[in-house]
C-alpha cells in the first residue's frame, strides 16, 4: 500500500458513496497512522481518509463513531454515508472514511483550542459505541514495563541511552500503576493538538475536530496537558509559560470544569504517559519506524515539561471557581 493515494484507488473508494472525483486530488500534510487527501467531486470538496494498516476493523469504526457523534453537535466536519449507509468501507484491505472538507480559515488561539477541547469532552460524556476494541492509549504496568522490553532487545548506544533516560524520568516523576488505574476514565480524542483543530473563520469561528483515529477510554487530565503542550511547544519562551498555562486551564475550567484531584496529577499524568510510551519509541536522531521529526518532538516535549514541572504544578493546583 502506497503511502499517497492513487487515482484508481481513490475512484474505487468513492463509487462506494456514489461519487466521482472531478479534478485531481491533492493530498493533506500530517498522516502517521494513515492518510488523507481532498478531492473535488459534483457535491464539492470531500476529504477522503485511509486508515493505517495496523488499525483493524474494529478500531476504525470506534474511529468514524467517535468522529460522528462529535459531528453531530457540530464538532466535527459531517461524515459521508456509503450507498449502503455505511460510516466506513473496505477495498483491497485497507478502510476508508469520507468526510466534509473544511478549509481552515485560520489557526486556533491557545484559549479557543481549551474552549473547543473541553466542549468536545463533554459530548464525548455521552459517545457509547458499537463495538469493543483495545483502546489506543495505554499504559502497563508498571509504567516501565515496555521500556524494560526494548532495552533488552537493542544494543544500540544511543536508542538504550533514551531508554535509560526515560526510565530514570519514570522513577522521579511518574506516577504508580495504582493511581493511574483508580483515575476516573473517560472517552477522549487520544490526538488533540492544534492541527488537528480546523478554525473556519478569525471572528466567532466554529472550531472544528479531526483524525479520531486515537480515541481512547482514558484519564481526561492527560489530554488537557497534552493539548497544551502541543500548542504551546518548547519555543515557548520562560516568562510566557505561567500565564499560558493558567489562562489555557482556565478557559477549559469554565466549560469542563477539572476537579482538585484531577489538576494535581495532570502534569505528572502527561510526563508518565510520554515517558512511558513504546508503540512508536523514539530516540533524540531518529525512530524505529522512522519518523525523525516525531522523534525529535517528543524528545523535546519530555524535557520541556520537566523543566518547567514545578511551575505548571503551582498553576494547575491554585484555587478555580
Amino acid at each position: 500500500m502506497t503511502t499517497i493515494m492513487d487515482a484508481e484507488e481513490l475512484s474505487a473508494c468513492l463509487r462506494q458513496y456514489g461519487l466521482q472525483a472531478r479534478r485531481a486530488a491533492r493530498p493533506l500534510p500530517g498522516g502517521h497512522v494513515g492518510s488523507t487527501v481532498v478531492v473535488p467531486t459534483s457535491q464539492g470538496p470531500l476529504a477522503v481518509k485511509r486508515f493505517g494498516g495496523r488499525f483493524d476493523a474494529a478500531r476504525t469504526r470506534l474511529a468514524a463513531e467517535a468522529h460522528q457523534f462529535a459531528a453531530i453537535s457540530g464538532l466535527a466536519p459531517p461524515v459521508r454515508l456509503t450507498l449502503s449507509g455505511e460510516l466506513t468501507t473496505e477495498i483491497n484491505d485497507a478502510t476508508y472514511m469520507i468526510t466534509e472538507y473544511i478549509d481552515p480559515a485560520c489557526p486556533p488561539e491557545l484559549t479557543d483550542f481549551a474552549v473547543a477541547l473541553a466542549a468536545l469532552h463533554v459530548r464525548l460524556e455521552g459517545f457509547r459505541p458499537d463495538g469493543r476494541c483495545a483502546d489506543f492509549l495505554e499504559l502497563s504496568d508498571p509504567s516501565a514495563l515496555g521500556l524494560e522490553r526494548v532495552l533488552r532487545r537493542t544494543q544500540d548506544k544511543a536508542c538504550r541511552e533514551v531508554v535509560e533516560w526515560r526510565m530514570r524520568i519514570l522513577a522521579d516523576y511518574g506516577l504508580g500503576s495504582q493511581t493511574v488505574a483508580t483515575t476516573h476514565h473517560s472517552w477522549i480524542h487520544g490526538d488533540a493538538r492544534p492541527d488537528n483543530l480546523l478554525t473556519t473563520t478569525c471572528t466567532a469561528g466554529r472550531h472544528l475536530f479531526i483524525d479520531f483515529d486515537q480515541v481512547s477510554r482514558f484519564p481526561r487530565p492527560y489530554e488537557v496537558v497534552r493539548g497544551y503542550v502541543a500548542f504551546v511547544g518548547p519555543e515557548l519562551p520562560d516568562y510566557l509559560v505561567d500565564s499560558t498555562f493558567r489562562s489555557y486551564l482556565g478557559a477549559y475550567h469554565a466549560v469542563m470544569p477539572i476537579s482538585a484531584v484531577d489538576r494535581a496529577l495532570m502534569v505528572d499524568l502527561y510526563i508518565t504517559v510520554q515517558a512511558a510510551e513504546t508503540r512508536t519509541f523514539t530516540t533524540p536522531e531518529g525512530e524505529i519506524r522512522g519518523m525523525h521529526a516525531f522523534a525529535r518532538a517528543r524528545h523535546q516535549q519530555l524535557t520541556w515539561i520537566i523543566e518547567h514541572r514545578d511551575l505548571l504544578h503551582r498553576v494547575a493546583e491554585e484555587v478555580w471557581p
